[in-house]
């Protein structure tokens, strides 16, 4: 199997798409890889990061930060897509528009994984919008993607009406949660092995193994970026000079002294009228390591309250304490939106824990997934094959459900209910109770999560 990194991915060095004359007047696509080298040796790949950042207005890096963030970049191996004016230098002008993207593994259930295109840093500057900019960036590399052989893109949005219409759904969802850990807190299920105080730097090594380990388990779950590597170690240079912020961390090891899980979290202050801590990362490879790690963080010293912004949406946390009503969801927000490209690669690329057959008419603005295809499932594999003209199989019912992309890529992990998106009408049944089979055909013997961002 390749590995992301080995995948063929077309001219990135200086790349100008020979299209952008047409699609956008008066402006130039050019696409370059990360170099991972210092912004004097990189002046284009600095101007590109000061683009994306003050585009989400944000603090653009400088110095020894720039350069590190640059390094990080260049680990992921990012390629970026920027529009330029038409005859600027890209070494020495700001993009108008921003697009990265590289490679990782998505899990898609019981150990299985594809390879994704994940996308990030998509901005467009004010003074450029409704010139086709995003429309164009994101066709080339979906054309690129989908040209390479990647079956799936994944992205996480700022804002939820954007990219529906380039085929991406929704498939996983994160919440807020505040949990109360005043007076006396109990865990309903028994607790193990030990939590250990360490230095944030100590999670150098550790925590991509771990990590790794806790995202294998988890559909949903794609590989993490470079930048994990100073969040948890609290060695970001923008940040301190990178001499660190106050960033705690513990390890969870379990009774034969083996690490299975990590925290980070953070003290808000005594000027708090409640003492908080905040949860940064928190992994655990194990559902014994994550009730530790919470028995830890609800008995904390003088910790009135707990904090965390990447909650799984299935309420494991409130059934962890006797007291479910401690936990508080402050907050929810959509995580993981999927584009499904290639349609037999990602059905037949994930676990079935039952067999059963459906016909799926799917309809693609973008026609990388349309047609009609017939999923059958024996034995927990799955084979998927064209079935004929579009058209005509619908004017003959063939097919058992009508659905669009980015409605098949939001089901395709399990975590969203076809049968849900039926009575909400963006699935039409042609055979009734066609999407509740769909919906356990593509059921997950584990919640669908994604636990990182990117």
């Amino acid at each position: 199997m390749m590995r992301p990194t080995d995948r063929p991915d077309g001219p990135t060095d200086g790349f100008t798409d020979e299209r952008t004359a047409e699609i956008l007047p008066g402006l130039d696509l050019h696409r370059f890889r990360s170099s991972g080298r210092p912004a004097a040796e990189d002046p284009r790949g600095a101007r590109m990061i000061a683009a994306v950042e003050r585009g989400f207005y944000e603090a653009v890096p400088t110095g020894a930060a720039l350069d590190q963030v640059l390094s990080l970049y260049g680990e992921d191996r990012r390629t970026y897509v920027g529009v330029y004016e038409t005859g600027t230098d890209p070494e020495t002008t700001e993009p108008v528009g921003t697009f990265a993207s590289f490679s990782k593994h998505l899990q898609t259930g019981a150990g299985r994984e594809i390879e994704g295109l994940l996308i990030s840093d998509v901005t467009v500057r004010s003074t450029h919008r409704r010139r086709g900019i995003l429309r164009a960036m994101m066709r080339a590399e979906l054309d690129r993607a989908a040209t390479a052989g990647i079956p799936v893109a994944a992205l996480s949005a700022s804002e939820a009406t954007i990219y529906r219409r380039f085929g991406f759904g929704v498939a996983t969802t994160r919440r807020t949660v505040e949990v109360d850990t005043g007076g006396e807190v109990a865990l309903a299920g028994p607790v193990s092995g030990s939590m250990r105080m360490v230095e944030p730097k100590d999670l150098r090594d550790l925590g991509p193994a771990l990590y790794d380990r806790a995202h294998r388990q988890s559909p949903g779950a794609v590989g993490r970026t470079a930048a994990y590597s100073v969040i948890e170690t609290d060695t970001w240079m923008s940040k301190n000079d990178g001499k660190g912020t106050g960033v705690l961390a513990a390890v969870h090891h379990d009774d034969g002294g083996t690490p299975r899980g990590y925290v980070t979290y953070t003290f808000t202050g005594w000027d708090q009228k409640v003492p908080t801590v905040k949860v940064g990362v928190l992994v655990a490879s194990t559902a014994a390591s994550y009730r530790a790690i919470w028995d830890y963080l609800v008995h904390l010293d003088l910790i009135r309250k707990v904090e965390w912004g990447f909650a799984s949406d299935d309420r494991l946390l409130e059934n962890l304490l006797v007291d479910p009503r401690r936990v508080k969801t402050t907050g929810h927000a959509d995580q993981l939106w999927l584009r499904v490209l290639d349609v037999p690669a990602c059905l037949t690329g994930r676990p079935y824990h039952r067999d059963g057959e459906l016909v799926l008419e799917v309809t693609d603005p973008l026609g990388y997934a349309a047609g009609i295809w017939r999923l059958t499932v024996e034995g927990g594999t799955a084979g998927v094959v064209r079935v004929g003209d579009a058209k005509t199989e619908l004017e003959t019912a063939t097919a058992d459900l009508s659905l669009e992309v980015a409605d098949l890529s939001s089901v395709y992990l399990g975590g969203v209910s076809a049968e849900m998106l039926r009575q909400a009408g963006r699935i039409t049944e042609h055979r009734p109770g066609a999407a509740a089979e769909l919906t356990a055909l593509l059921s997950q013997d584990r919640p669908v999560f994604c636990m990182t961002g990117f």
